[in-house]
């Protein structure tokens, strides 16, 4: 498995960040899903083309959407969510702490059936890029809801 170039070690009060470069999205998401973190305030972090995105002791997260993101005018077909979020982070998203989730979502163009993680808004609509097949998908989570819990 390819791995992202380390860049540097950064220590902020009690926050340690383990910063890494990658040019491809899907290979920094793929490295961090095999990385565990046990250790409160500590993140490995991938900056990419397409946002930094990290692994911390509650899972994978991105730190904020693209701009992109948000415009689903675009969009080709309908994808959905098929995995389950993390109730942490789905909170703080429900809290507006965070500016998305990430869960396992699925193409929604006919025959591609690519299943990939991807960031999404709370209680809306995100657009996002099938890594399978280069297709635009709309995903909506107004289905999904917070019910406490950490």
């Amino acid at each position: 498995m390819k791995e992202p170039v380390f860049f540097k070690t950064l220590q902020d009060g009690n926050r340690t960040y383990e910063l890494y470069l990658e040019d491809d999205v899907e290979v920094a998401k793929a490295w961090l899903l095999t990385k565990k973190v046990e250790k409160p305030e500590y993140y490995i972090t991938v900056k990419t083309k397409q946002g930094t995105w990290g692994m911390d002791k509650e899972g994978l997260y991105l730190t904020d959407l693209l701009d992109w993101q948000t415009d689903i005018s675009l969009a080709q077909f309908e994808g959905s969510v098929v995995g389950i979020p993390s109730m942490f982070n789905l909170g703080i998203a429900e809290r507006g702490v965070a500016d998305n989730f990430v869960v396992q979502v699925q193409c929604g163009k006919g025959g591609c059936n690519g299943l990939w993680h991807d960031a999404l808004r709370y209680q809306n609509k995100t657009f996002v890029r099938c890594p399978k097949c280069s297709s635009y998908n709309v995903i909506d989570t107004h289905n999904i809801h917070y019910l406490g819990g950490g």
